[in-house]
């Protein structure tokens, strides 16, 4: 212990000697430093960086061992300087094709050779970086390490602009993620290192470069009446962590469980979301008329009226969902467009089987609509629901459109389930019949609950997609993600209500799956969705109103 201590006390003080004479010096001791570094390099280059010692680097630059330690504490802090500069270099050239004017084919046979230009012009020093894994250095060479991953990141960045302009402009092949060609483009060439030495080789660096290029790029380029590959759409990070999170923790799917054991699940989706934001006022109101009465909250933003009115149907499957869990978003969405959000607490199946939730939506947007100018509203009212609160939302605005009440000024479906998939036959039932985060056996247990029997599947008050006619409705917004079994539902719905003369805007929202507006901790696409809804919530010009 006594010898270790010594060591350390004899390291801190020659590291206080160094950061004096650097201080003393200025310029001259960087310079010095500089000269140092670079002979170091040269005796690297001709001995191999394994066989050099420091006292090669002391004699080189005639200094002795004690002098040396002024400007390097050891081997490795000189290796570490010199690659970092030669990953920069590289990074900063692959930086440089990446914006230049070139077609994507000929910036990545550029790239590529550049690459290995780079690998054989440094093999000394590039060999033995390409030995090491930056995940298990040293305590004492973490930063370096931290550095250069946020170097190689800059790299990959780079490539999938490359990657990403060619496929945006048909010169490449559509790919399931630039990504892929990134890793497998610095991964072909990294790998050359366990066979290519440029010193001994009788093949060239550049033969080497121009044999992968064609590789890679007889594979990527785009040729004139190729059927286009079909690719899976790939998943935002968010979405790839949060599955990752429910895996490691067996969440299990909702069909596997009771409802009251699924009710309770999806009340935990207040845990992924961010604290619920401030707004002027919160109230509970009931909602009475038609016979009936349904509870409700109403959320009043600090801004000044009147202001367009939202009545929100929250989802849940017709079974699942309250106003506890959708009370953050709602809160969310008052803030941004402004508006006044009424957040409506319809019955739920199987306790309630169809039409009872949706004689209880039609009641409340009625109700509202009587009331929006006491709720400080304008005569701006719009309906939006998310998944079966979408469906039920669609559902709704037929109901009002043929039997009145209420105008509706706009219709937004947030990812809506509007047909039991017994009813139909999209493609995203089958892609994604396992999720990401929402599978189809789990909507199919939610219509099961929903529904009183097989006839009511095709009965339009239930299925919306199923209804025989669409015009009149009011304009509408849908959205729908990229990963959903209900994908292809709501495109189609879109495209029939376009057919019958209603205004409409669809965003598919890429790499996202069901559910994710509800989950803005854990979901960056959660808030961009919300400031996407603003124009159809106030009415902006462009947007279907």
């Amino acid at each position: 212990m006594a010898s270790r201590a010594e060591g350390e006390r004899a390291q801190s003080s020659i590291s206080r000697r160094r950061a004096a004479a650097r201080d003393r010096s200025g310029e001259a001791y960087t310079r010095r430093r500089s000269e140092i570094v670079a002979a170091a390099a040269t005796i690297f280059r001709q001995k191999g960086y394994q066989a050099t010692t420091l006292a090669d680097v002391s004699e080189a630059v005639g200094v002795d061992r004690a002098s040396l330690y002024f400007y390097v504490s050891s081997k490795d802090e000189i290796f570490d300087e010199i690659v970092t500069e030669l990953v920069k270099a590289n990074t900063v050239e692959a930086e440089r094709i990446a914006a230049s004017a070139a077609a994507a084919p000929a910036k990545l046979r550029t790239l590529v050779l550049s690459l290995m230009r780079s690998y054989s012009d440094n093999y000394p020093f590039l060999y033995v970086y390409l030995q090491q894994n930056l995940s298990h250095v040293s305590e004492e060479r973490q930063g370096w390490a931290a550095e250069l991953r946020g170097v190689n990141r800059r790299y990959e960045a780079a490539v999938q602009a490359i990657v990403q302009q060619g496929v945006d402009d048909g010169s490449l092949r559509p790919v399931l993620d630039a990504r892929v060609v990134a890793f497998g483009l610095m991964g072909i060439v990294s790998w050359t290192h366990r066979w290519f030495n440029p010193e001994t080789s009788l093949v060239q660096a550049r033969e080497i470069g121009e044999e992968y290029a064609s590789m890679l790029l007889d594979g990527l380029v785009a040729r004139p009446g190729e059927p286009v590959p079909v690719t899976r759409p790939v998943p935002h990070p968010d979405v790839v962590a949060l599955v990752a999170r429910f895996t490691r923790a067996r969440v299990p799917t909702y069909d596997t469980l009771s409802v009251p054991e699924a009710r309770a699940m999806l009340e935990g989706v207040t845990r992924l979301q961010k604290p619920p934001q401030d707004v002027a006022s919160v109230r509970d109101v009931e909602m009475d008329g038609d016979g009936g009465h349904v509870p409700g909250r109403v959320y009043v933003p600090d801004a000044d009226g009147p202001l367009p009115v939202v009545v929100y149907l929250h989802g849940g499957g017709f079974v699942l969902g309250s106003l506890e869990a959708a009370d953050a978003p709602c809160r969310a969405l008052a803030n941004a467009a402004p508006c006044i959000v009424v957040s409506v607490d319809y019955r739920r199946a199987p306790e309630t089987k169809f039409p009872g939730p949706l004689e209880d939506c039609v009641r409340a947007v009625r109700w509202v609509a009587r009331h929006a100018a006491d709720l400080g509203g304008s005569d701006r009212l719009v309906l939006l629901g998310d998944s079966a609160g979408a469906g039920l939302a669609a559902a709704a605005a037929a109901v009002l459109r043929d039997e009145g009440g209420a105008v509706l000024a706009a219709l937004v479906l947030l990812y809506p389930t509007l047909a039991p998939s017994s009813t139909t036959d999209f493609a995203s039932y089958r892609t994604f019949a396992d999720g990401p985060l929402m599978t189809r056996r789990e909507l199919d247990w939610f219509w099961d609950h929903y529904l009183r029997g097989p006839a009511d599947a095709r009965d339009p008050a239930a299925a919306p997609l199923h209804a025989p006619d669409l015009a009149g409705l009011p304009a509408t917004t849908i959205v729908v993600p990229e990963l959903d079994p209900l994908h292809d539902e709501g495109v189609a719905y879109s495209e029939r209500l376009r057919g019958a003369g209603v205004p409409v805007r669809l965003l598919e929202i890429r790499g996202a799956a069901h559910g994710f507006w509800w989950m803005d901790a854990v979901m960056s696409q959660a808030d961009e969705l919300t400031a996407a809804l603003v124009p159809a919530i106030v009415g902006d010009a462009g947007v279907p109103a």
